[in-house]
């Protein structure tokens, strides 16, 4: 088994819920605030876990980064690093999720 697929085993369910909002969403990009039904959490919660995110590494690359502020001012905007095996990703998501 490949180093990031162990990583991605480890997360929390919420951490794979977010991610999974992440890997469905266009252009791999959302706005925390946009996630909150998704993933089930809000506010603080919310923001720790997309935090927690940016910081896990497939490979040399970060998973996710934060991509400015939402256009509401509130939260930020949270995007796929585009150089990950989106599908594979996915594949590996959903079967922990399962």
């Amino acid at each position: 088994m490949e180093k990031w697929i162990r990583k991605i085993r480890r997360m929390s369910v919420s951490q794979l819920k977010a991610l999974e909002v992440l890997l469905v969403s266009k252009n791999g990009m959302i706005e925390a605030n946009d996630s909150i039904k998704k993933v089930g959490l809000k506010g603080k919660n919310l923001g720790g876990v997309f935090s927690s995110l940016s910081r896990q590494k497939v490979g040399n690359e970060y998973l996710i980064s934060a991509w400015g502020r939402s256009e509401g001012g509130r939260g930020l905007r949270w995007k796929l690093n585009d150089g990950l095996d989106v599908n594979r990703l996915k594949k590996v998501v959903k079967e922990i999720l399962l």
